[in-house]
């Protein structure tokens, strides 16, 4: 509590002269992006400890457990609340791509960097891997791949090269979790599973309305829902996080994948017009 205001605090456990420098990164960027509602706000940081520990305003990761969990996201979040949580941590990364004078790259999303604060907007956190690419470059090269395995893109994990595509690959990643509730493998996903290797099949599935070998079950249980339109909806928001794998046509950048999901969030079915006949 702070001033009766429920606040999270980000207090590291390890120390030495690495983590050191990521706290302090992380700090830098936490203040540097806390103008922006899809970023964790930074309220503050106490230096009375060994390293800083940061105050921020409160919010709720949206991974079901940190540990051990089979289902990597919290299994109430409804289809409709998917969408958003995507659109707006998209929206948080082409702000880190884009609104500086060198490109910022996370380097670790995750569904336990994303929070949900109590009105439902969602959150990015933890910049600790953050890396600036220099001006006029590409790519910055790691000597030490840091990341999660199941959403490292295969380029950065067996090459170090850092570049705008390495968020958008783990963002595909995080987008495929959110439609099936499914923990991403390393490097790749269940071959048995065929929800990589084939997308034709997954289109084919999603076509046929067949959302239970696809879906995560758990967010299709609203009353009222209209079928059709989900079904547009995770047909295009999964040909998007296939496409961000590079499994689907060419890759996009973070500023396209928001404004595409932005496009799938709106999307509408269409009424089918019968004509009566006498």
């Amino acid at each position: 509590m702070l001033d009766d205001r429920v606040v999270l605090i980000k207090k590291w456990a390890y120390g030495g002269s690495i983590f050191s420098e990521k706290i302090y990164r992380d700090l830098a960027v936490s203040s540097m992006v806390s103008g922006h509602k899809n970023f964790l706000k930074l309220l503050g940081c106490c230096l009375e400890f060994s390293y800083p520990v940061l105050v921020c305003e409160y919010a709720e990761v949206i991974t079901r457990s940190l540990r051990g969990a089979r289902c990597p996201i919290d299994p109430s979040l409804t289809w409709s609340m998917r969408i958003v949580i995507a659109k707006e941590i998209a929206n948080a990364l082409s702000y880190l791509h884009t609104e500086f004078s060198r490109t910022l790259i996370h380097k670790d999303i995750q569904p336990c960097q994303i929070f949900l604060n109590e009105n439902g907007t969602a959150k990015l956190g933890e910049f600790c891997n953050c890396v600036f690419i220099p001006e006029g470059e590409t790519y910055v090269q790691d000597d030490v791949v840091e990341g999660t395995y199941g959403y490292l893109d295969p380029n950065y994990a067996s090459r170090g090269l850092v570049t705008e595509k390495t968020d958008v690959y783990s963002f595909g990643a995080f987008m495929f979790v959110l439609l099936t509730g499914r923990i991403p493998q390393p490097m790749f996903w269940k071959r048995e599973d065929h929800l990589v290797e084939d997308p034709k099949r997954l289109s084919r599935l999603v076509k046929d309305g067949r959302f239970d070998k696809v879906v995560d079950k758990n967010m299709l249980v609203v009353e009222g829902r209209d079928i059709e339109q989900e079904r547009l909806q995770i047909k295009a928001f999964l040909e998007l996080s296939l496409r961000c794998i590079g499994r689907l046509g060419d890759v996009p950048n973070m500023t396209d994948v928001a404004k595409e999901l932005k496009r799938i969030e709106r999307l509408k079915s269409v009424p089918c017009l019968v004509k009566e006949t006498v």
